[in-house]
C-alpha cells in the first residue's frame, strides 16, 4: 500500500487562512438593497391620499376588450423577444445551479498508462486514480459567485417582464391606433356622402342658373381632398396591421377590432406614492440588480487580494514505474495556499476599476429613478389635459354642427350662399377629426402613464 500524505502542508495553509479569515468578514456581508426614493420624484404627480396605484392593475383590468385582451395573449405567447427573454432565465438559472455547486468537490477519473521499451526491455507503467480538488470557502469567493449569479437570473427575470410589459403596451397602442384610424374613415364616408348629395344639388342649380361655377369647382375641390383622405387612411391600416401582426410574430393580415367607443377610462387615475416605482417598474429593478452584480464584483476583486486554498486529493490503484504487478492502493491528499505577492498591479486595478463601476451603476440607477419619476409626470399630465380638451372639443363640434344646419337652413331660404355652407361643412369636420384624435392621445397618454408605473 502506497500512502503520501503532506500534512506539514496541509496543516500550515489551514492555520494560515484561519488567521486570514479574523480580518476579512467584510467579505461576507451581503448587499442591502436601496430602498430610499425623493419624495419629488414624480413632482405634483403623487395623490398622498392614493391606497391602490393604476400600476397596480393588471392588464386585463384595463384593457376589457376581449379582441385586445386575445391579441396581448397570442403576443405574449408567440413574441421572439418573450421567447428569447424566457431562454436567457434558463440560462441564468444553469449558471446559478452551478455556482450553488461550488460549495462541492470537483472529482475526475484520470486513468493514464505508459509503455518504455529500453534496450529490448519493455517496461509498462499505469494509474487508475480519481482525483478530488476542493476549494475552501474561507474568503467568500465562492458565496460572492453564488450570489452574483442569483442577482443575475433575477435580473433575466426583471428583464423578460420589461419586454413583457413593452410588448403589451405596444399591442395595445397600435390596436387603438388603428380602431381611429377606423373610426376616422367612416367619418370621411359619412362626409363623402352628404356632400356628394351637395354637389348634384349645386350642379342642378348651376344648370338652372342659380349659382355660378366657382362653387361647383370648391365642391369638387373637397370631395376630392375627402377621397385622398380616404386612401390614405386605407393604407395608414394596412401599415398599422401589418406591424400589429409583426409584434404578434405572425404574418400580414386583417386584425379584427372592436368599435371606437368600446374602450372607457378610468374614471380617477391614481399614481401611487414614489416607492411604487421600486417595486413595479421592471426597469428601476433591473437598475437595482446591476447595483447588486457590481457589488459582488467589487467584493471579488477584494477577495482577490486574499489567498486560494484549496484540498486535493487523490484514490485509486498503481504499479509504479511497472515493477510492481499486480498494482498497489494509491491514496496522497494535499493542501495548497496560494497568496499573491506581486502582480503587476493587475489586481488592485481591478478592484480600483470594480470600484468604479460600482459607483457608475448607482448613477445609472438614480438616474433610471429620475426618468421614471419624469415619465409618470409628463403622462399622468398627458392625461389630464386631453381630458380638459375634450370638454372643449365636444362642445366646438356641437356648435359646429348646429352652424352647419343653420347654414343650411338659411341657404334653402336664400340668405346665405352655398360657399358658406361648404365652409361650415368643412370646419365641422375638421371638428370631428380632431374630437377623434384627442381621444386616441388621451388612450396613448393612459397606455404610457399604466407602463411608467410598471404594470403589467
Amino acid at each position: 500500500m502506497n500512502y503520501k500524505f503532506s500534512i506539514f502542508n496541509f496543516q500550515l495553509s489551514i492555520g494560515v487562512a484561519l488567521c486570514l479569515l479574523l480580518s476579512s468578514c467584510s467579505l461576507y456581508q451581503k448587499y442591502e438593497a436601496q430602498e430610499t426614493v425623493p419624495a419629488d420624484i414624480m413632482g405634483d404627480a403623487v395623490q398622498s391620499g392614493d391606497t391602490t396605484s393604476l400600476g397596480a392593475f393588471g392588464w386585463r383590468q384595463l384593457f376589457t376588450d376581449p379582441l385586445l385582451q386575445e391579441l396581448i395573449e397570442r403576443a405574449l405567447a408567440n413574441n421572439t423577444d418573450v421567447k428569447a427573454a424566457q431562454l436567457s432565465i434558463e440560462q441564468a438559472q444553469n449558471d446559478l445551479s452551478a455556482a450553488r455547486l461550488g460549495y462541492l468537490p470537483t472529482l475526475s477519473f484520470e486513468p493514464f498508462g505508459t509503455l518504455t521499451r529500453f534496450n529490448g526491455i519493455g517496461v509498462h507503467s499505469y494509474d487508475i486514480p480519481v482525483k478530488a480538488s476542493w476549494q475552501l470557502n474561507i474568503f467568500g469567493q465562492v458565496t460572492s459567485r453564488k450570489r452574483q449569479a442569483k442577482a443575475r437570473q433575477q435580473l433575466a427575470v426583471d428583464y423578460k417582464q420589461a419586454v413583457q410589459v413593452s410588448l403589451a403596451a405596444n399591442i395595445a397602442s397600435t390596436y387603438y391606433t388603428l380602431v381611429m384610424y377606423d373610426h376616422e374613415l367612416d367619418i370621411l364616408r359619412q362626409t363623402l356622402s352628404v356632400w356628394e348629395q351637395s354637389l348634384e344639388s349645386m350642379r342642378t342649380l348651376y344648370d338652372a342658373g342659380l349659382y355660378q361655377s366657382p362653387a361647383v369647382y370648391r365642391m369638387e375641390a373637397s370631395l376630392a381632398s375627402v377621397k385622398s383622405g380616404m386612401v390614405e387612411l386605407e393604407e395608414n391600416i394596412n401599415t398599422t396591421e401589418a406591424v400589429l401582426c409583426r409584434l404578434l410574430s405572425e404574418g400580414p393580415h386583417h386584425i379584427a377590432r372592436s368599435s371606437f367607443g368600446a374602450f372607457q377610462m378610468p374614471e380617477q387615475i391614481k399614481v401611487g406614492i414614489p416607492l411604487r416605482l421600486l417595486s413595479a417598474r421592471p426597469d428601476v429593478r433591473q437598475a437595482a440588480r446591476n447595483m447588486e452584480i457590481a457589488y459582488y464584483d467589487t467584493q471579488q476583486a477584494r477577495q482577490s487580494f486574499y489567498p486560494d486554498i484549496n484540498i486535493n486529493g487523490v484514490l485509486g490503484w498503481s504499479n509504479g514505474q511497472g515493477t510492481v504487478n499486480p498494482a498497489q492502493f494509491l491514496a496522497e491528499a494535499t493542501a495548497s495556499l496560494v497568496q499573491p505577492l506581486f502582480m503587476r498591479g493587475k489586481i488592485r486595478a481591478r478592484y480600483k476599476n470594480a470600484k468604479a463601476e460600482q459607483e457608475k451603476v448607482r448613477l445609472q440607477f438614480v438616474q433610471t429613478l429620475l426618468n421614471a419619476g419624469n415619465e409618470v409626470y409628463r403622462y399622468l399630465h398627458d392625461c389630464q389635459k386631453t381630458e380638459k380638451k375634450a370638454v372643449y372639443i365636444a362642445d366646438c363640434v356641437r356648435a359646429l354642427n348646429e352652424s352647419y344646419l343653420g347654414t343650411r337652413e338659411l341657404m334653402n331660404y336664400g340668405t346665405n350662399t352655398y360657399l358658406e355652407v361648404l365652409t361650415a361643412q368643412e370646419d365641422l369636420l375638421t371638428a370631428q377629426i380632431t374630437e377623434v384624435q384627442n381621444r386616441n392621445d388621451g388612450i396613448q397618454a393612459l397606455i404610457n402613464l399604466y407602463t411608467a408605473l410598471g404594470g403589467f
